[in-house]
């Protein structure tokens, strides 16, 4: 059980916020000495070579204070405009767009990544406009627009391969195992990272390897091998203390702390998922925040600690709502109608559901499907209207099966009707309602997590 002595969880957060202030430092100093030798190179420069500077420390600074990070890259575009040197824009533009990613503001994110593509076409820079189509992926992809994602993804890797770089191909590659992950067919995200694994084992990019084994144990905290999620996260957390990637450090933690949750380990899941809570900075990293938030109020809600756990999950659901990150919002609705239905408030349930599935029909995430299929039959058969929970336990029953074995009801039905629409007999009809009845029953509660903040191209 968790602890509920107030002194000692005290006593603990100071220990653990110590002992990380202390992990970090080595990593603020190192990335300040290398600020600090660039900006004294940048200080003596003049014309272009000052503007290239000036997008170096920018990069450096963007791993530990992405405000200084956007500072650096504004000054970039202005000398560049005022230089009329294009490359340096388009750079300057770049890197501004990644910092307006990580702090979680995509519309501003997509302006600059839009601005920069304009500008490395006009130079012909195809390896600058292929790091542009992957960082627009990743925008499509924060807002459920799958479509749109690979299709810039494909832009992005049939240039890297038209160019030999393999290290941009696996990047993006990084990012289509994640498509795969969310539109539900997280076993064909393996091999695609296993690739990528290959691609940056060989090249010994160890930030390439940090990133391809957390999206690995992404994927197989999906299919439940909790055992092997959690053996590539602490690889990713290994990887991220020795490049001294504060950003990563603080994500590979949080997502220990999801992995032992979803792996019925809530005491190891609140020390890893409380450390990263610390180890944040509000301003910064609001993706991290959100992750280890919301498993915060579902271990919240398996307390029965129904109203806490809205509390923190409505805020969650402003900020993705406000940044139009569509998947992630309905994640958190779902989440949040669940919890109405244990408050017994069922008509705010089925609002907060129905929308939530709404979005989900629209950015077809089939899991997050399920999972509201699922709720949405509870709720009505709750409210006796039992006519719509059949249906939708049919719905889920056929999503289940599309999903997860395509030899059973949705793909038995589907060969029954077309040889025969009439060969059904009476007595197979309870059969096939009795096996979606236990499926309904013996499918647990499925909160899908993304977990890797997908990776930007440099």
């Amino acid at each position: 059980m968790l602890t509920t002595n107030p002194e000692r969880n005290k006593l603990f957060c100071c220990k653990i916020l110590f002992a990380f202030i202390l992990l970090a430092m080595p990593s603020i100093l190192a990335a300040q000495d290398e600020a600090t030798i660039l900006i004294q190179r940048m200080e003596q420069a003049k014309g272009n070579a000052k503007i290239d500077l000036m997008n170096e420390i920018s990069i450096v600074f963007r791993k530990t204070d992405r405000h200084k990070s956007m500072d650096y890259a504004r000054q970039a575009f202005k000398l560049s405009v005022e230089n009329s040197y294009l490359p340096g824009k388009a750079l300057a533009k770049k890197n501004e767009g990644i910092c307006w990613f990580f702090i979680g503001n995509n519309d501003s994110a997509m302006i600059c990544y839009k601005e920069a593509l304009g500008v490395f076409s006009q130079v012909g820079d195809e390896m600058g406009m292929s790091a542009c189509y992957n960082n627009l992926g990743l925008i499509a992809q924060e807002t459920g627009k799958y479509d749109d994602a690979l299709k810039f993804y494909q832009r992005s890797v049939d240039m890297d391969r038209k160019l030999g770089d393999e290290i941009g191909v696996a990047t993006t590659l990084v990012n289509i195992a994640d498509i795969y992950m969310y539109s539900g067919n997280a076993k064909k995200a393996l091999p695609v990272i296993d690739k990528c694994l290959e691609i940056y084992a060989a090249h010994s990019d160890r930030s390439g390897l940090l990133v391809s084994y957390s999206t690995r144990a992404s994927v197989f905290d999906y299919l439940k091998q909790y055992d092997k999620a959690v053996r590539d996260f602490t690889e990713t957390l290994k990887l991220a203390r020795e490049l001294k990637d504060k950003y990563q450090e603080i994500m590979a933690t949080s997502n220990l702390g999801v992995t032992y949750w979803h792996w019925k380990k809530p005491e190891s899941a609140m020390q890893y998922l409380t450390t990263a809570l610390e180890m944040s900075d509000e301003n910064d990293d609001a993706y991290n925040i959100d992750n280890t938030l919301k498993t915060i109020a579902e271990i919240n809600t398996s307390q029965g600690k129904y109203v806490k756990a809205n509390e923190i999950l409505q805020k969650i659901l402003n900020r993705n709502v406000e940044i139009e990150n569509q998947r992630q919002a309905a994640i958190i609705m779902t989440a949040i109608g669940r919890n109405l239905m244990e408050l017994n408030e069922m008509d705010k349930a089925l609002g907060y559901l129905m929308k939530s599935l709404e979005i989900t029909v629209k950015i077809n995430a089939k899991y997050e499907i399920l999972e509201n299929y699922r709720n949405l039959s509870q709720a009505n058969a709750i409210l006796h209207n039992f006519k719509n929970a059949d249906s939708l336990q049919d719905l889920f029953a056929e999503t289940y099966a599309s999903l997860f074995n395509p030899d059973s009801i949705a793909g038995i039905r589907k060969e029954n009707s077309e040889k025969d629409s009439t060969s059904l007999s009476s007595a197979s009809a309870p059969s096939d309602w009795i096996i979606a009845f236990l499926l309904f029953i013996l499918i647990v509660m499925m909160s899908v997590f993304g977990f890797g903040r997908n990776h930007n191209k440099n």
